[in-house]
């Protein structure tokens, strides 16, 4: 009977393991999932600004130059709970069409941008291990469909050590000057 009981405890505490480590594991993978889980798809150049409606009610919309437009919205917005959260979307229209789009990081050192234009927006940026590796600023730049994609991990050094500034840009090839036009013109009044 004493060997039963020693056998039925070892099987117990097994259970009681394999379920802890289930658990464990699905909680882990529910946190990757949800990175990327969020819809993302308006946040696309040429969509209309009536596709953000709803955010202009809680969020500031403004013009902030002649004719060009802006809504900057949290990432938990339109994501709720993701490996994103901190992350600041600010969106810029110009004849009521997303003509830009900024993602802002400056809260989690996980290089989330950098998989978001990756595997929401299916950039195609290459990093560069060695860039990586000897800590130095990482910069991207493609061109696709006269869409411009950028991306920018910059690292503190000296004094800033410690700090970092994580961009992610989508730009409209066709406005990319829109905006130094409107100031050129605000200058020479």
């Amino acid at each position: 009977q004493n060997s039963f009981i020693r056998s039925n405890s070892y099987n117990i505490n097994t259970m009681k393991k394999i379920v802890i480590l289930t658990c464990l594991f699905f909680y882990f993978f529910k946190g990757y999932a949800l990175a990327f889980s969020c819809n993302l798809n308006k946040y696309q150049i040429g969509k209309s600004l009536s596709n953000f409606d709803e955010e202009r009610k809680i969020f500031v919309y403004r013009e902030i130059l002649n004719g060009i437009g802006s809504i900057t919205i949290p990432i938990e917005y339109p994501c709720k709970e993701t490996e994103a959260n901190g992350t600041i979307v600010s969106v810029f229209f110009i004849n009521d069409r997303v003509v830009r789009v900024i993602f802002d990081n400056q809260i989690k050192k996980n290089r989330i941008l950098f998989n978001i234009a990756n595997k929401v927006y299916n950039v195609g940026f290459k990093k560069n291990q060695k860039i990586l590796d000897n800590n130095q600023p990482e910069q991207y730049a493609l061109e696709k469909n006269d869409i411009y994609y950028l991306y920018a991990n910059i690292k503190g050094i000296n004094e800033n050590k410690g700090n970092f500034f994580e961009l992610f840009e989508i730009v409209d090839k066709k406005y990319e000057d829109a905006a130094n036009k409107e100031i050129l013109k605000i200058e020479t009044q």
